[in-house]
């Protein structure tokens, strides 16, 4: 069988696994996005699928004034006598847990720890013990660990340091679980770009000390020239089988720009004296090929996608807005204010991770039904690294205008054109070079183009460091709301 990586296109970084006997469930990364923190599910390891997210009320949790590459970081998932619990850290208020019964459903609240400020927290239950792991803020590279009451938050063991890394910068990411008669430690070390890493240490008591792999890491492919690259944040699991595998975060760079964001990839683990390895020789690769059963289901994965543009998908900038779906039919409600953080109310821009590098995505606006305002499609990495394009209505004047934001340097260009009940198709294109920009009047068939570099987008020129690029709908405009017709977007293989 061959897997194909990612596993999980796009920007879902930090990935986090668990196992309850039948499904596998993934969480990720969602920064300054909501909803918050998007699970995936999955009965064969490969085909996963988007069936909800933890925190869906924005009351529930503050991201309120947070700017670009703040918000939700490295969330950790386990699943323990039929409860599924989430722990994670927004960088504005600390850390919590989340727990249901259905992860596809509604989660509780977020319960908050009152525990030293840090990030990457992880839950080990043993024995009827709850272990919470956490990487310590500071410049230790500390690992600290207690014992909880998972369903309240109270800490009921002393706080304690188990680890301070192998050596590398930013140790963080921790993760302990327990194979035989070891405790492993999972530790990710380097930094999340190039030099990414992980490396493991084992114990015969969770509190330690623990000892280091004499050949750490155990997987990196920082010194490799693969497809894949900044390999780190590991999580392990057994399936049902008895194999095992990790998830971790990877990025799929073009001439060393990074676009798409930090992705989920899936990798074969084999034991040797007691010590894991990864994928055979502790690379990461975008094609595997294994002779282990991967579950009862079809793999399915690399058939045709439908259009991503979907209510599943789609994700807004900090804070909810008003917005309905009726088949590729999306409506928006009108916000005057630009799209740009931070904010403490809504902006309307309904997006998607851009999960591949060729798509094209578009949609139709009707001008008779426009109030004043701009209205289109949105390129978006941070908020001064951008491009937006499409209609602009001024009292009874139409114009086609663009705007390309790339950190101090805005190129605005505006056309008018007829308008007098017409449709325009607005249409977005983009490869590993150039995005494509048309906008074309649907009954006169005349067409305005322009395009930019994908690379103003990318992880190394941009000014958000841990998200990916977003594309989707926006509105600028004090009134009313905004249809966007026959909207739908496909990635090209």
């Amino acid at each position: 069988m061959e897997i194909n990586n990612p596993i999980i296109k796009g920007f879902n970084p930090d990935p986090s696994i668990c196992f309850d006997g039948r499904n596998y469930f993934i969480v990720t990364s969602s920064f300054e996005y909501f909803p918050i923190l998007s699970i995936y599910k999955s009965n064969n390891l490969i085909d996963w699928e988007k069936v909800g997210t933890v925190i869906k009320d924005e009351n529930a949790l503050d991201l309120i004034n947070i700017k670009n590459s703040q918000g939700l970081f490295a969330p950790t998932i386990r699943y323990y006598e039929g409860t599924y619990f989430v722990v994670g850290t927004n960088i504005t208020q600390g850390n919590f847990i989340c727990y249901t019964k259905n992860p596809e459903e509604n989660w509780s609240d977020p319960i908050w720890i009152d525990c030293p400020f840090g990030i990457d927290p992880s839950l080990t239950f043993i024995d009827q013990t709850c272990y919470y792991q956490l990487t310590k803020a500071g410049n230790e590279n500390e690992i600290i660990q207690f014992e909880i009451n998972p369903f309240s938050g109270e800490i009921l063991s002393e706080i304690k340091m188990i680890s301070h890394g192998n050596g590398g910068r930013d140790v963080e990411a921790p993760h302990v679980f327990k194979k035989d008669d070891w405790y492993y430690l999972v530790l990710a070390e380097g930094g999340t770009r190039e030099g990414h890493m992980v490396t493991i240490q084992r114990s015969k008591n969770i509190w330690g000390p623990y000892e280091s792999h004499p050949q750490n890491p155990i997987l990196t492919n920082r010194n490799v020239k693969l497809p894949l690259q900044s390999v780190g944040h590991a999580d392990f699991i057994e399936d049902e089988y008895g194999d095992w595998w990790l998830v971790a975060l990877a990025t799929r760079p073009n001439k060393h720009f990074t676009l798409l964001g930090r992705e989920t990839i899936l990798l074969p683990v084999e034991w040797e004296k007691d010590w894991p390895i990864v994928n055979k020789n502790g690379t990461a690769t975008s094609k595997i090929v294994i002779e282990r059963s991967i579950g009862k289901k079809e793999n399915k994965q690399g058939t045709e996608k439908p259009n991503f543009f979907n209510e599943k998908e789609v994700k807004t900038l900090a804070l909810p807005i008003d917005y309905s779906f009726d088949k590729k039919d999306v409506t928006i409600k009108n916000k005057g204010s630009i799209i740009k953080l931070p904010k403490d109310y809504g902006v309307s821009y309904l997006s998607v991770s851009q999960a591949d590098f060729d798509f094209k995505f578009s949609a139709h606006l009707k001008t008779s039904e426009l109030q004043n305002g701009k209205f289109g499609l949105m390129i978006y990495k941070d908020d001064v690294h951008y491009c937006k394009f499409g209609l602009e209505k001024d009292r009874s004047a139409f114009s086609w205008f663009v705007d390309k934001q790339v950190l101090d340097l805005n190129i605005r260009e505006r056309k008018e054109i007829s308008s007098s009940n017409s449709e325009y198709v607005m249409c977005l294109k983009g490869n590993k070079e150039r995005y494509s920009l048309s906008i074309k009047n649907k009954r006169e068939k005349t067409k305005t183009e322009d395009s930019i570099q994908t690379r103003h987008f990318t992880t190394e020129v941009s000014s958000s460091k841990f998200t990916g690029v977003q594309i989707g709908l926006f509105v600028e405009s004090e009134i009313g709301v905004t249809t966007f017709y026959n909207t739908e977007g496909y990635y090209i293989h």
